[in-house]
């Protein structure tokens, strides 16, 4: 009886070990795989890395596993399956530099073949840019100027009496080329703007077609004479035109403190050398910037 069972024990740990043998040696190979000279990478989108292949035909692998490590979550593991022609990682930054990935291919039953590594740096994610009104800058008459006053209607004070109803007018009745000129004395040091107007509420048209954004520390009858330096430009695609027409501008920053704000207008939409404006406003703004590039790795 002792005997028997003796044998029986030998025969189940030859059955184990036969089991454990085909598990360990037998799984396949995968034989038909990627072919790495077709293997491309794009790197041009923000956080990104891309590789493409070509398919291959009849391929006997059930999935091919991308392996790399990210310098701030570790490991990682992606999967494309048999049919993918390429395999997109994200969540990454163009600071991490070159990345290595490791391309294997993966049998049905778990077998594996090792490809070939290839690497590849992230696109450059972006900044994230937000703007933010400080507070409106109170105007007076007394602030303002322009190069082009019409001598018989529209001064200049009419910008900023809050009335829709009056304008400001450039000289019609002796017309000059462009460009021409609104200055404002903004009352102090900023580093941002953005303004606001309404066109003259008649059918001239008389609306800005096109301007150039200065801003200088000095005076000044140009830009020239006032060392004005440029921090943006407007057109067609932007600037309104019609019966009183309104606008607000986008907000214009500058590294370098300034105190006047230039509006050089360089063409209308009227096909005149002047133009009309009932009300102008300006706001000073502040930007907050987040470069998550320029951020520590950790």
């Amino acid at each position: 009886m002792m005997k028997k069972t003796i044998i029986k024990m030998l025969m189940a740990v030859a059955l184990v070990g036969t089991a454990a043998s085909c598990s360990d040696d037998d799984k396949t190979t995968p034989r038909v795989n990627i072919d790495e000279s077709t293997v491309t990478v794009d790197s041009k989108q923000p956080g990104k890395v891309v590789f493409h292949w070509t398919t291959p035909e009849n391929a006997d692998f059930y999935y091919i596993k991308v392996a790399y490590d990210d310098p701030v979550k570790g490991h990682r593991v992606l999967n494309a399956s048999t049919y993918a022609d390429s395999i997109m990682i994200d969540g990454l930054y163009a600071k991490y530099g070159d990345l290595t990935y490791t391309f294997t291919a993966v049998s049905r039953d778990g077998g594996e073949k090792a490809l070939f590594t290839k690497t590849a740096t992230a696109g450059k994610v972006p900044a994230v840019i937000k703007d933010f009104e400080v507070g409106a800058i109170d105007l007076t008459a007394a602030q303002l100027w322009t190069d082009d006053q019409e001598s018989s209607e529209g001064p200049i004070a009419n910008l900023v009496d809050g009335n829709n109803a009056t304008y400001f007018h450039m000289s019609w009745s002796a017309p000059s080329a462009w460009p021409h000129y609104i200055r404002v004395d903004l009352g102090k040091k900023v580093k941002g703007v953005s303004f606001w107007y309404k066109g003259r509420n008649n059918n001239n048209n008389d609306n800005p077609k096109k301007m150039t954004i200065l801003v200088s520390n000095n005076a000044g009858d140009t830009p020239a004479a006032a060392q004005a330096w440029e921090v943006g430009k407007l057109g067609s695609d932007v600037l309104p035109s019609g019966k009183a027409a309104e606008f607000t501008s986008p907000s214009f920053f500058s590294d370098q403190e300034f105190q006047y704000l230039w509006l050089q207008i360089e063409d209308a939409y009227s096909g005149s050398k002047w133009i009309a404006m009932a009300e102008l406003s300006i706001k000073e703004m502040t930007r907050s910037i987040y470069d998550p590039e320029n951020e520590p790795i950790k």
